[in-house]
């Protein structure tokens, strides 16, 4: 019942095809895969693009590698979607091992190696799939699955989510290392991200001619930092006298325990030896920065923590003593407080940054207030201020110059009129006075030679002849006034309008050197807080240096750090903490000197606009003013003809 003869298989063989096949592959084989699609890789782009999920690409390992170094975050991405399979480069003629830990670390699913050498990569290979119940397979951490996470195998910074960890590893002892009498230490290794790896550092001291139950009870080995546990491994290797391997365990970090342990070790094949084991306290915490253990243990147990009159309180009340009766004193603290409070602050070697010295300009809270008052510091300009510079004030003088030149010719074009036409209506009235003259003489004349009584006709007709000369000479003085009035109220008319231009340019020449004022005091204060926000920024950054070079200095003069790669490693830990740190602080500075910029334009804005109003209402009213003038300048000059005509005919009076 479906069994496959060998006549039935030679003939499934023969007939089987596949072209894309380089040599012939058993039927069987060719079922079993069809999971993946082996396809030739052609750029980290191109997969995205395509986004098949079962096309799988191979690299070699210095093929992977390149990609690493230069493309690490795409091919983190790329694994998160597809397959990918590393295996070892064809240089490797004796079989040696690439180390697979940074290729786990990108998220390579197939990460091939040279089974028959059983070196240390190999071990971690093996020692690492321990784990998970020995089945082969491991799940990846949940960042380096998800698409809308992004991870850099490179990071020296914890990833968002993931807590570091401190691992602390103390090598007690050694239990049937060896049935003879050689030397033995211990070394104790991680392997994980490139900041986590830590190898050859530390080891315990050779405990001579006892290999079957040397005493070490060393120091305990501390891993301060460990950003990912999910990916770190542990390694305890024990070494004889010569540095021959006696046995080695992988042991993964994230399954651990703590505690005091027997570890059982391995060989290089990572067989399991049946007595050989090393006998451990490790402990496993949550890594806590400088500066902050006291904060964690208070909040793991406040009780502890209590300060002391709190304690001497709890203990009165022990005593049958009630709060109540205690009466609130006055608190001084002594010197030797004082003493001990700065001593204390003297051994703190926790880093610090420049926020804690310069809380003004980084501070969070109150950034609109710290706003207000960089701007107060920069004297505000008003328009008062601006009418009262030289410069203002010497063009108004140049202008009230101009004016008074102008109306000190409209004068004298006005006393020039003046006397013309009172030159033109002394000349009429002389004229008709010479005419009335003569013909009264020659009345008198007549009434001399013929007497009164025979000259009446004369008389008669001599007054006719006056009354028409009179008559006569109103209407041409009329005329004249009526010439004069004319004249007089074109030439202030003309006067006014001459003047009210002059007025209106000197006030539009006046409200353009207001605003040329104006903008070169707004430039003026642009570059005091400009001048200002550089001066900021270089005493952030003195304090920045001063802030880093004096940790540093802390770290190299730790007594307690014994370790030049672990003095190493803080200072570079400190180096990047403090540029995270420092960078915010530029960042919250560049903020706050943007908010200032903003409102001090926003300002500036404000004052140009009620300038402009203010010269708008200015010039409305000075029209308005001239208007005024005008209508009164042509009424004083029709009173004024109107006076003339009543003057010259009450001179005419008989």
């Amino acid at each position: 019942q479906g069994l496959v003869t060998v006549e039935d298989e030679q003939a499934w063989m023969a007939s089987y095809k596949y072209v894309g096949a380089t040599t012939n592959i058993h039927p069987y084989l060719s079922t079993m895969v069809n999971y993946a699609q082996p396809v030739k890789f052609q750029g980290f782009d191109v997969a995205e693009e395509r986004n098949i999920h079962h096309n799988m690409s191979s690299f070699n390992e210095s093929v992977g590698l390149g990609y690493l170094k230069t493309h690490a975050i795409e091919f983190v991405n790329y694994n998160k979607r597809q397959m990918s399979r590393i295996y070892p480069k064809g240089g490797r003629v004796d079989s040696s091992n690439y180390m697979p830990q940074i290729f786990w670390n990108a998220g390579c699913q197939m990460v091939s190696l040279n089974y028959q050498t059983p070196d240390l990569a190999m071990q971690l290979n093996q020692g690492k799939f321990e784990y998970n119940g020995s089945c082969g397979y491991l799940l990846k951490p949940d960042f380096m699955r998800r698409p809308d996470r992004t991870f850099d195998p490179f990071s020296e910074t914890p990833v968002d989510g993931v807590i570091a960890a401190t691992c602390s590893v103390q090598v007690i002892s050694g239990q049937f290392l060896s049935d003879k009498k050689i030397g033995t230490y211990v070394e104790v290794d991680m392997y994980g991200l490139p900041t986590d790896t830590i190898r050859k550092e530390f080891r315990t001291r050779m405990v001579m001619n006892n290999g079957l139950n040397p005493v070490y009870n060393e120091e305990s080995f501390v891993f301060r930092k460990v950003i990912l546990p999910d990916l770190a491994v542990l390694r305890i290797a024990v070494y004889d006298d010569n540095n021959k391997l006696i046995g080695q365990r992988i042991l993964p970090l994230d399954g651990l325990q703590a505690g005091y342990r027997h570890i059982s070790l391995r060989n290089e094949g990572n067989k399991p030896l049946s007595l050989p084991t090393v006998f451990c306290n490790i402990v496993l915490k949550t890594y806590v920065p400088d500066g902050f253990g006291d904060i964690v243990d208070a909040l793991s147990d406040p009780k502890k923590f209590l300060s002391i009159t709190e304690k001497r309180a709890d203990q009165m009340r022990a005593m049958g003593i009630e709060t109540s009766d205690i009466a609130d004193v006055p608190n001084d603290t002594s010197k030797n407080d004082r003493k001990g409070k700065a001593n204390n602050a003297k051994a703190n070697v926790t880093p610090q940054s420049s926020s804690e010295l310069r809380p003004s300009t980084t501070a969070g809270s109150g950034s609109g207030t710290e706003t207000k008052k960089g701007i107060d510091l920069i004297p505000q300009v008003k328009i008062e201020d601006l009418k009262q510079m030289k410069a203002y004030i010497k063009h108004l003088k140049k202008q009230q110059k101009e004016l008074n030149a102008l109306k000190k010719k409209h004068a004298k074009e006005h006393s020039a009129m003046q006397k013309l036409h009172c030159t033109q209506i002394d000349k009429v009235v002389a004229q008709y006075d010479k005419e009335k003259v003569s013909y009264e003489k020659m009345l008198e004349k007549a009434i001399k030679k013929k007497g009164g009584s025979n000259c009446l006709e004369l008389k008669k007709e001599t007054e006719i002849k006056i009354q028409t000369l009179t008559s006569d000479h109103k209407s041409k003085v009329k005329e004249i006034v009526a010439q004069h009035t004319k004249e007089w109220s074109e030439m202030i008319n003309t006067h006014s309008a001459e003047e009210q231009e002059i007025r209106d340019l000197h006030l539009n020449q006046q409200c353009e050197l207001l605003k040329k004022l104006l903008i070169n005091a707004h430039e003026q204060q642009t570059q005091q807080l400009k001048f200002s926000h550089d001066r900021e920024s270089k005493e952030m950054r003195a304090n920045q240096a001063k802030i880093s070079m004096e940790n540093s200095k802390a770290i190299s003069q730790d007594k307690s750090i014994k370790n030049k790669a672990e003095r190493e490693r803080r200072v570079r830990e400190l180096n990047s903490s403090n540029t995270k740190k420092f960078l915010e602080e530029r960042k919250r500075l560049a903020m706050k000197q943007s908010k200032e910029m903003d409102q001090l334009k926003k300002v500036q804005l404000e004052h140009l606009e009620v300038l402009e109003k203010q010269n708008e209402q200015l010039l409305k009213s000075c029209h308005a003013v001239s208007q005024t003038q005008g209508k009164g300048d042509a009424a004083d000059g029709e009173a004024g003809s109107r006076d003339g005509s009543q003057a010259s005919n009450s001179g005419l009076k008989p």
